[in-house]
């Protein structure tokens, strides 16, 4: 069963959402129980909702909520921002697409994250409603979506891969002054002495490990730098840049890989949103902005943890778990109420609209979050 506390969680999405106090309470069930039970499917939501209606009740209300309610997109990603601390300064943006397939319908999400820690938590998107990669005009729409709300100085860079070129959508994205970096496909002509020459020549000669900066070329019509480094692995990677040098796009290219991690956590590593039978106009979209909020609170808390007693780095080099992991399993012991001492955290990261974690050291003791923290 939810907690009761999470009604303090629904007073502040009542407040910050400008919803209803029904629906804000139906959201917060649904954000718990996409936490606790890591599904999203209804009747597992109408389970764990309070109340003495039967459960068919609780499922038409669902129902319902899913059918008629649209959450302001501006206002969910300014939440999502204030969760994880990112609000006052500017964000790097990756773009990138998730598909999968659920009773025979094909669902294909174009989706704006930022990259924070190891991980990258969607803020925008849009449903293509078909199959394949998006085109210019919907690209440069969520883009629009985010500056309008934003500003362009908000983006610090956006990271896109292979399947975002062309001249039309460089271009535009000079227009409008926004820092890029952009993996290029190595069959791509660039101009030198007068030829055009398969871009991917001129890093031949590279060893794994080492990098190449060529400057400024011009590459589908428009100018970009170009350089491309050789992993230890021995794969070419080859990147198109505006308003970042070559050894920035290099190191900022690295957290494109923050996208794919988000999205692994909204499937099979975390709220398993392939298993939704939801299809129609805005319940995707609603179901997205429900599960973005959820990933923002997991990692919140993971990272508060972590501020106290951090992740063990394992023999092979990488760590025991991600920050939202830990999030998500702590978030759920307290759930089920498995440990009383955790709850002093979490009766504070309650307030997390406008809540400071620079208490987390004080109130919670680091031995004690340590016990907590090795059951998982």
């Amino acid at each position: 069963m939810i907690h009761r506390k999470t009604t303090q969680m629904a007073d502040k999405l009542h407040k910050n959402l400008h919803l209803n106090k029904a629906r804000a309470i139906c959201l917060t069930a649904i954000i718990c129980t996409a936490i606790e039970a890591k599904s999203i499917l209804l009747a597992d939501i109408a389970n764990r909702m309070q109340g003495k209606a039967k459960p068919n009740s609780k499922i038409r209300r669902l129902q319902h909520f899913f059918r008629e309610i649209s959450l302001d997109p501006r206002q969910t990603a300014l939440l999502i921002l204030t969760l994880i601390e990112k609000h006052q300064e500017p964000i790097t943006l990756a773009l990138d697409r998730t598909n999968w397939t659920t009773r025979e319908n094909d669902i294909n999400m174009l989706t704006l994250s930022v990259c924070t820690g190891d991980t990258g938590i969607p803020l925008m998107w849009k449903d293509l409603q078909s199959k394949g990669n998006s085109n210019t005009n919907e690209r440069t729409e969520i883009i629009n979506r985010f500056t309008s709300f934003f500003g362009i100085e908000k983006v610090k860079c956006l990271i896109c891969d292979r399947e975002f070129i062309g001249k039309q959508w460089f271009s535009w994205l000079q227009k409008r002054n926004i820092p890029f970096v952009c993996r290029l496909k190595g069959n791509m002509l660039v101009e030198h002495k007068g030829k055009k020459t398969a871009i991917k020549r001129f890093f031949h000669q590279l060893s794994n490990g080492e990098s190449l900066d060529l400057g400024v070329r011009r590459i589908c019509g428009v100018l970009l730098h170009v350089c491309a480094v050789r992993t230890k692995a021995g794969d070419l990677i080859i990147l198109g840049s505006q308003g970042i040098s070559g050894v920035e796009a290099s190191e900022m290219y690295l957290r494109r890989w923050n996208i794919e991690t988000g999205f692994s956590q909204l499937k099979t590593h975390g709220f398993n949103v392939e298993s939704t039978r939801l299809r129609g106009a805005g319940k995707l979209d609603l179901l997205f902005s429900v599960l973005a909020i959820s990933m923002a609170w997991c990692y919140s808390c993971g990272e508060a943890s972590v501020r106290v007693v951090p992740i063990r780095l394992l023999r092979h080099g990488r760590l025991e778990q991600s920050v939202f992991r830990r999030g998500l399993d702590l978030l759920c012991s307290w759930f089920l109420g498995v440990d009383s001492v955790f709850r002093v955290l979490f009766r504070r990261l309650f307030a997390f609209f406008n809540r400071s974690l620079s208490f987390v050291g004080s109130v919670f003791p680091a031995g004690a979050l340590q016990r907590v923290v090795n059951r998982h």
